[in-house]
């Protein structure tokens, strides 16, 4: 997994909720939003990673959404950007 597609995921994961953390997001809705096909196995295996660094977390109804760290990394990523 590349450093950009976890941070394109991230991102579309971001704009997906609205930035808020806890705000449940589809995987289906995340493959559509980066241009995968619906199922992509890639999708849960990044999801996965992102989760293992804290970025982001699953919930119990098969959904995920960014964590508070998730927000901070994505804020910055995106000062960094403006640059």
């Amino acid at each position: 997994m590349s450093q950009r597609d976890l941070a394109h995921l991230l991102a579309a994961l971001g704009d997906l909720s609205s930035m808020r953390p806890g705000e449940r997001v589809l995987t289906d809705d995340i493959d559509e939003a980066i241009g995968r096909g619906r199922g992509d196995m890639r999708t849960p295996l990044n999801l996965e990673s992102l989760r293992e660094q804290g970025l982001v977390m699953s919930l119990p109804d098969g959904t995920w959404a960014l964590t508070p760290q998730g927000i901070a990394w994505l804020e910055q990523d995106r000062e960094l950007s403006d640059r």
